[in-house]
């Protein structure tokens, strides 16, 4: 017990240390308030138009965006729609050449899509020609800045990393005696124990992105590699070119394994669990239902506003948890905002995007009000005041250490891909197929798919 106290406290030492150095290399980045009006142009009487993801930060636009309007004179009009509206909607305007939206904001394994299609602009000459210190390049994690770039291309300016953390009733364990697990057989030790155990009526163990398609498609992406497992031959952490040999590996013995975990986590959910999506599990868990949920760090500020959430003094984060001998690989995400190809303001697109993720309108974002949005800079994850009033940026932080760039395919078909594994898999776990058969017909459509699009596959 002694020992695992000194480890926390090592721990939480190493962080501030890191909290202290980091935020001082990039002090110098704050040091004084960026003159907008000498580094945006005038706008008056423009309007900007802006398509996006209606994740639980899109609110927070309609907070900071009337000082873009004030310093510009432009108004900016956001449209927002579900995850696979979003993508369907984009696609649509990217293929009719359509000038109707200037900033596109793109999920990161859509990146590879829209940039060998050519629906949005290189960014790269437009940061080039800006002030280095509001753009700011190098206070972006390593993996943020590979996730906006394609083949050497920057399609997008990060602003919205996600990281999936491990979330928990820190007051349920504390009184059962549990620490955050460690691995997945823990977790599933977790999850029984709070499952109709009489001293916690109605309360439940956990609850999985089960919905068909994206959502449980995704989910799927995200244990893989914490089972130790890779869905193509050369794409795995540490990668030279993790798309070298895309021969896929879908249905290995882990790709199984994972299918198999989705099917035998659902008795620790709470009833209608298999048609959770992202919204659905957070709110088991802000509600009460559930003693743990892995979610995406976006919609951890849910979890403290009391107007949403019964757990605001009760949660705590951790790193996601992986499988026994198995290296965690804590699943990362989010988007990019990138400049509309056929858009015909391009100048006003980028002076926005500029602004709106640069050091202190970043800051602002997370601070925003109802639900901010995830920390994406070294400034804004590490910088002391934050930290002290989102916690879990801490999780954050050891998350990205250990994230992988490319945990979900960045390729053009990544859509297409993630889509077919959730269908699939969702047919394993409604008990139409057995998981073997489940990600042998899932291997051999995308196997389809990658041979269309010319990639190596061994035979």
């Amino acid at each position: 017990m002694k020992s695992k106290v000194v480890k926390l406290c090592l721990r939480s030492v190493m962080f501030l240390v890191a909290i202290s150095l980091l935020s001082g290399t990039f002090a110098c980045l704050q040091a004084e308030e960026i003159n907008w009006g000498k580094e945006l142009k005038n706008w008056e009487g423009r309007e900007l138009r802006v398509i996006m993801i209606a994740d639980p930060w899109v609110d927070a636009f309609a907070v900071i965006n009337p000082e873009f309007e004030k310093l510009t004179g432009a108004r900016v009009a956001v449209d927002a729609y579900p995850y696979d509206g979003t993508h369907e909607k984009q696609i649509m305007v990217g293929a009719g050449r359509s000038a109707d939206y200037d900033v596109i904001v793109l999920d990161c394994p859509w990146v590879g899509e829209f940039a060998e299609v050519g629906y949005v602009e290189d960014l790269t000459p437009y940061m080039k020609a800006s002030n280095p210190e509001v753009v700011a390049w190098d206070d972006y994690l390593e993996a943020y800045k590979t996730v906006a770039t394609w083949k050497g291309e920057i399609t997008g300016m990060p602003f919205g990393a996600y990281h999936v953390l491990f979330h928990y009733r820190k007051d349920l364990f504390d009184e059962a005696g549990f620490t955050p697990p460690k691995t997945l057989e823990e977790w599933k030790k977790i999850g029984a124990y709070f499952t109709n155990n009489p001293k916690y009526p109605g309360l439940y163990g956990t609850a999985l992105n089960y919905f068909r398609g994206a959502p449980i498609g995704q989910g799927w992406f995200e244990y893989i590699w914490n089972v130790g497992g890779k869905p193509f031959e050369s794409n795995y952490p540490g990668s030279p070119d993790p798309y070298a040999d895309m021969t896929p590996r879908i249905n290995s013995p882990e790709g199984r394994e994972v299918v198999q975990l989705f099917i035998d986590m659902v008795k620790y959910g709470p009833p209608g669990v298999t048609s959770y999506a992202w919204d659905e599990r957070a709110t088991a868990f802000a509600m009460g239902k559930i003693a743990m949920v892995s979610v995406w760090s976006a919609r951890t500020p849910l979890f403290v506003d009391p107007a949403r959430s019964e757990v605001t003094d009760t949660f705590a984060t951790a790193v996601v948890p992986a499988k026994k001998g198995v290296k965690t690989v804590p699943p990362l995400g989010g988007w990019v905002m990138g400049i509309n190809k056929f858009g015909v303001q391009k100048d006003l697109a980028w002076d926005y995007i500029k602004w709106f993720t640069s050091i202190p309108i970043h800051k602002k974002f997370m601070r925003a009000k109802p639900v901010g949005g995830p920390p994406s800079r070294y400034s804004a994850m590490l910088d002391p005041e934050l930290n002290k009033m989102f916690p879990w940026y801490k999780s954050i932080y050891e998350s990205a250490k250990l994230t992988y760039e490319d945990c979900r395919p960045r390729i053009p078909e990544s859509f297409e891909i993630i889509d077919t594994i959730g269908l699939y898999t969702s047919k394993a776990v409604g008990g139409e197929l057995t998981a073997e058969k489940a990600m042998e017909e899932a291997e051999k459509k995308i196997k389809s798919v990658l041979a269309t699009g010319g990639y190596y596959i061994r035979e």
